[in-house]
């Protein structure tokens, strides 16, 4: 498992309809696609769950200097279009662990700034 979607009660409209929530992994990315039926009344939270030792990409090497420069600036982003990224407000609950609040079907990853 490398993430957990947490929906608080009443996050979606009490309708009497039943909500369907897809979530698909993205191939080559840290990320995941989130599909649902219904819009959300209120956020759901989003966390991802990496490896404590894990490498950083060449680049981020680059960028960062050092693996742990690269983990702290890590943040949940939310992939806009022309492949654009918004990153959210993002927190780190436990190690190895990144987390923030979504509002909507989407697109999301774990990115840094350049």
């Amino acid at each position: 498992m490398f993430a957990r979607l947490t929906f608080p009660g009443g996050a979606f409209p009490d309708s009497g309809q039943i909500v369907t929530v897809d979530v698909k992994p993205r191939p080559g990315v840290y990320g995941l696609d989130i599909a649902m039926s219904r819009p959300m009344r209120t956020a759901a939270n989003l966390r991802f769950e990496y490896a404590r030792f894990f490498s950083a990409p060449e680049r981020a090497r680059q960028v960062y200097r050092t693996d742990g420069a690269f983990e702290a600036a890590l943040a949940i982003g939310h992939l806009l279009p022309e492949n654009q990224i918004e990153l959210l407000p993002s927190v780190r609950p436990e190690l190895d662990h990144v987390s923030a609040p979504i509002a909507t079907s989407g697109s999301y990853l774990v990115a840094a700034p350049q």
